[in-house]
């Protein structure tokens, strides 16, 4: 189990006491809030039950603690409507989903789709328009996904790298520009984001913004709750491939293919599902519950699996790969796009039929034959073309996207959502996509710049967390830095 050692010294606790000590606690706190929650509500409602029908007291009761138990676990704010872009806006406000999906690929999604594995992205690219979407020539993942949010370059939003100069993982009070939904929020329209790279600690919103570290805190938790279901984490994951996971891998020397093996399933493999799987089941609540007009989530275990499997999936270019290793491990990236797939189904379906999708990647994948001495299994690496799928009522259907780059997603959503678009933004609008009876009822508007109504906002740069030591112990071990 992995989760607790960020927060704590293990001495000779065991990680399953350290998370189950951690639940014991989460439980007793949980108790005694709930319980002076429900006091307190109590006493609201006697009083509101004076001036109003007893069944609205009943409802608003409910709303009140439901709100009071999101605002717990999530940022949320109507502050941000409320600002100098408010204005009351006639008709229906055309909705947008932006999905991220680290690391998906072409070569790795089209054979899938053909080979009728992949459901819900043949449907996407069947009923909407895709093609090859340019990213940053540095391709380092914050740096990227922090450009698809501001349509700016990283000079402009600040966001360079994994860690700052001083080695702190970046975060959200290191961004310099406005992300989508800070601007979405701000002309009166709510924002619902889920597990955005560089977004904690949250943004204030017309809405919800789950941070990019929540998932930290559930890992331990939630392998228990499998645990206690009936099918471990372990045996979830081993589904992956026709592997066998070691947990006493430690007892192997760091050479030994064994320990090299087991780790990759222990740390990439986990660590992706867990977060994958805690951020889906999240947006299956939160996004029926608040229906926001715009709505982002990121997904990251696809990155993971192809950076560690790449290897075994495409033997060819490594000798060392035996016939045992390809059929162990030879599936575990195409049964995860198989994973990630069924995950978009679940999110489309919360989302809704009236909404505009906008799936993409930062980067693509190719192989890489010479991974470090210390990290043998290291043998996918970033590709400069990423994806772009862009399906829903506002879309053309069967249109090849060609020459669009990674800086254009941010001005394509904000005009397809009848905002206006800012001129310092370093991407355009993708109009050859757009249908044109979107276009002529939602005609494109512009903006000299969203920065000076909403810089007053930037909260102080912060020298960093205590999650900070687990971040770039994890950043090592995938091989980020150094």
């Amino acid at each position: 189990l992995k989760g607790s050692e960020a927060f704590v010294e293990a001495g000779r606790l065991t990680t399953i006491q350290l998370n189950l000590l951690g639940l014991a606690g989460v439980l007793a706190a949980g108790l005694l809030g709930g319980y002076l929650l429900a006091l307190m509500t109590r006493v609201a409602l006697e009083a509101f039950a004076r001036v109003v029908r007893p069944r609205v007291t009943h409802a608003a009761g409910i709303a009140a603690a439901v709100a009071a138990l999101l605002v717990s676990l999530v940022g949320t704010s109507g502050e941000a409507a409320r600002s100098e872009l408010s204005r009351p806006r006639g008709g229906s406000v055309p909705k947008v989903a932006l999905v991220g999906v680290d690391g998906c690929d072409w070569e790795r999604l089209m054979p899938l789709v053909e080979a009728g594995r992949l459901s819900t992205f043949e449907r996407l690219l069947s009923e909407g328009s895709h093609g090859p979407l340019r990213s940053l020539e540095k391709l380092v993942s914050p740096r990227i996904w922090t450009t698809i949010a501001t349509g700016k370059e990283p000079a402009k939003h600040g966001i360079l790298d994994f860690v700052n100069a001083a080695g702190v993982p970046v975060n959200s009070t290191m961004r310099t520009a406005a992300p989508v939904w800070e601007i979405v929020s701000a002309n009166g329209l709510t924002a619902g984001v889920i597990g955005w790279y560089v977004t904690w600690p949250v943004d204030p919103v017309n809405g919800f913004l789950v941070s990019d570290r929540m998932h930290s805190l559930l890992r331990g938790p939630v392998q228990i709750w499998q645990s206690l279901g009936g099918t471990p984490t372990n045996e979830r994951i081993e589904r992956f491939g026709a592997f066998e996971f070691d947990p006493g891998y430690d007892a192997y020397p760091a050479s030994d293919k064994r320990y090299q093996q087991n780790r990759i399933v222990d740390e990439p493999l986990r660590w992706g599902y867990l977060r994958d799987h805690i951020y889906s089941e999240m947006a299956a609540r939160l996004y029926p519950l608040y229906r926001p007009h715009f709505a982002a989530i990121y997904f990251r275990g696809v990155d993971f699996v192809e950076h560690f499997f790449w290897k075994y999936s495409d033997p060819g270019p490594f000798p060392d790969v035996t016939e045992e290793d390809e059929e162990a491990y030879g599936e575990v990236i195409s049964r995860y796009y198989e994973y990630q797939d069924r995950l978009l189904e679940r999110l489309l379906r919360g989302l809704g039929d009236d909404v505009n999708v906008i799936l993409v990647s930062d980067h693509g994948f190719q192989a890489r034959t010479d991974p470090p001495e210390n990290r043998p299994q290291l043998t996918g690496m970033h590709d400069r073309t990423a994806v772009l799928i862009a399906a829903g009522p506002a879309f053309r259907k069967g249109v090849r996207i060609e020459d669009a780059a990674v800086e254009d997603v941010t001005p394509t959503v904000l005009a397809v959502m009848g905002l206006p678009v800012p001129e310092d933004m370093d991407g355009r609008v993708l109009t050859d996509i757009i249908e044109e009876s979107h276009l002529r009822a939602h005609p494109l508007e512009s903006i000299a710049s969203y920065e000076p109504l909403l810089g007053g906002r930037r909260a102080e740069p912060t020298a960093g967390s205590t999650m900070d030591d687990s971040i770039r112990e994890q950043l090592k071990s995938l091989g980020y830095i150094e």
